[in-house]
């Protein structure tokens, strides 16, 4: 939808960031040398690899649980016991239709997705959605210096990175912005810089890797919230469950390797409580 002068006023109006943006904010000149760059780019993507393992780890267990619960529901007797029970109201969960259905991931599937079309009116060179993303983050004005060098899809990926990664940084945002395909600069002719130290071949595997973890990350963390309220809500189904001897016994006699997935489950939220992961 096209945004119409008017509103693109009252945006700018009552946007802090926006309001900000009407004075020079030109990056700072070179403040990011060879060992800065590559410490700071390895600790975001190792962060990011981090958060997309434990989510892929979430996921599996899910998935290994419906399916287990699944195989298991279809048997009558197993229905009747769960109702007298009183297992019968289930997680909405544990009711879908496949293993993984609901709970759509993209973390092993993800394919390098095309970058968000974004065709907004640019306020001193930031695109609208950029700037309302970081309307309630105290962002450093001199990342905007830094977004205006990146057309506007890769401007709000950036931004949704660093919100993702609660790393709204000047520092942070310069390594995305070096390592931006040269297509998605503002000028894809600008010359790029130099960094002692880090050849043109590693500079060209470093923008491939982080591109590819981008996206997984992102990925993951638009689906993460949805999968930990499964989690929560199948382990306190399961948590009761397992405590029923009678349940228990059923299980036991009749479907071992289901109750040992379930048991699983129960372990695997007790190992993340102890190991909580880090953001």
């Amino acid at each position: 939808m096209r945004t119409t002068k008017a509103e693109l006023r009252h945006f700018v109006t009552n946007n802090r960031h926006a309001i900000r943006l009407t004075v020079d904010s030109r990056a700072p000149m070179n403040p990011l040398r060879g060992p800065g760059l590559l410490k700071t780019y390895r600790r975001q993507v190792d962060n990011m690899k981090e958060f997309i393992g434990e989510a892929d780890a979430v996921k599996h267990q899910m998935e290994s649980v419906v399916d287990a619960f699944r195989h298991v529901l279809r048997i009558t007797a197993f229905q009747g016991l769960l109702q007298s029970s009183g297992f019968a109201t289930l997680p909405s969960i544990l009711t879908q239709n496949s293993p993984d259905a609901g709970m759509k991931t993209g973390i092993s599937e993800d394919r390098q997705n095309p970058l968000p079309r974004v065709a907004e009116p640019l306020v001193e060179g930031i695109c609208l959605e950029a700037l309302d993303r970081l309307k309630d983050f105290g962002a450093p004005l001199k990342i905007f210096g830094l977004l205006r060098d990146v057309v506007p899809g890769r401007q709000v990926e950036i931004v949704r990175l660093m919100l993702a990664m609660d790393r709204v940084q000047f520092r942070v945002a310069k390594v995305l912005i070096e390592l931006t395909p040269r297509s998605q600069l503002t000028n894809p002719l600008a010359r790029r810089k130099r960094y002692e130290g880090i050849s043109s071949a590693q500079m060209a595997a470093m923008e491939a890797d982080i591109a590819e973890v981008s996206h997984k990350y992102l990925s993951a963390a638009s689906t993460h919230g949805s999968e930990m309220l499964n989690l929560i809500a199948a382990t306190n189904y399961f948590d009761r469950l397992l405590n029923n001897p009678k349940l228990v016994r059923y299980l036991a006699r009749n479907f071992t390797r289901q109750l040992e997935v379930f048991q699983n489950l129960l372990d695997f939220r007790e190992a993340r409580y102890k190991n909580p992961p880090t953001a």
